[in-house]
């Protein structure tokens, strides 16, 4: 099982840390997991020659070439994300553009996300279904949902975060058992 945690909030020890820390807890000792935390990385988004299109690979040499080749390798790729002016992370966002020239080959992965904030999180959702399902990947669940009520902190006032933060990990781990166990 090859696992891949996306980080999209600058936070490590944030409330979107906590809950995906829990998704991946339910995964078996025994599988891979990369940890990418894009607060720690250098890099931009999208700059729209389209050549990647016409080359088969994204042409700006930053420290997301790495993250594209694990999204490649991964079986599993679920995301953590704060919601930011009412959408994913500006990190978040700078990667999925970086991510068109990919569309198919993403094809039969499973995606899940963990999503804190403190309102309009709908768009949020939104997001991260419009990413898994247009890059045919299958999306694993409704994922997990923290609602902080605060600016920093504040998610243990949800009692139902972490414990939803482990159902889209065991979630991930049962799609994982149908689609490459048979």
């Amino acid at each position: 099982m090859k696992v891949l945690a996306i980080y999209g909030s600058p936070r490590k020890n944030g409330n979107t840390a906590q809950m995906l820390d829990a998704a991946i807890s339910e995964f078996p000792s025994e599988a891979e997991i990369k940890k990418v935390y894009l607060g720690d990385l250098q890099f931009s988004g999208c700059c729209a020659t389209r050549d990647c299109k016409t080359l088969g690979y994204c042409i700006v040499e930053d420290d997301l070439q790495q993250v594209l080749k694990d999204m490649m390798w991964a079986e599993i790729i679920i995301f953590g994300s704060p919601t930011q002016f009412s959408d994913v992370s500006s990190e978040l966002k700078m990667l999925m553009e970086r991510t068109w020239w990919m569309k198919g080959k993403f094809k039969n992965k499973i995606g899940g996300y963990v999503i804190t904030g403190r309102r309009y999180i709908e768009s949020t959702i939104n997001t991260l279904h419009a990413f898994i399902l247009r890059h045919k990947m299958i999306l694993g669940g409704s994922g997990a949902l923290g609602y902080t009520f605060t600016e920093m902190g504040g998610l243990e006032n949800d009692p139902l975060a972490i414990r939803d933060a482990h159902n889209t990990g065991k979630r991930l781990l049962e799609l994982y058992e149908i689609v490459y166990k048979h």
